[in-house]
């Protein structure tokens, strides 16, 4: 019984914990905001999950899938949780064609 003890004992020392961790699909996905596109055009993720939409370029909003943020520029974020499942389409209505889909599952 004390060899167990102490062979548990010395894993627990050895294995570092994860504080705080989560799954990867409840940790947040990014969407990147570009001149013309969403960078991915298209994300899964599961319910949940924050979805954190980052402008990398020029002047953008996100509409539609409900979402409806402000206009944001360059280094500016907008964010939306997905509580439910379903496909979700969104636009950038300054920008005819861009356009993105965030997939809950």
């Amino acid at each position: 019984m004390k060899k167990f003890l102490i062979a548990a004992a010395l894993v627990a020392l050895t294995v570092p914990a994860v504080a705080g961790s989560e799954p990867a699909e409840r940790a947040g996905a990014k969407v990147g905001a570009y001149n013309n596109y969403f960078a991915p055009k298209k994300i899964t993720v599961g319910r949940g999950t924050k979805v954190t939409w980052v402008i990398r370029q020029g002047v953008h909003n996100i509409r539609g899938g409900g979402t409806n943020s402000p206009t944001l520029s360059k280094g500016r974020t907008y964010s939306k949780k997905y509580k439910r499942r379903g496909t979700f389409g969104y636009v950038c209505t300054l920008h005819p064609g861009m356009k993105g889909k965030v997939v809950v599952r």
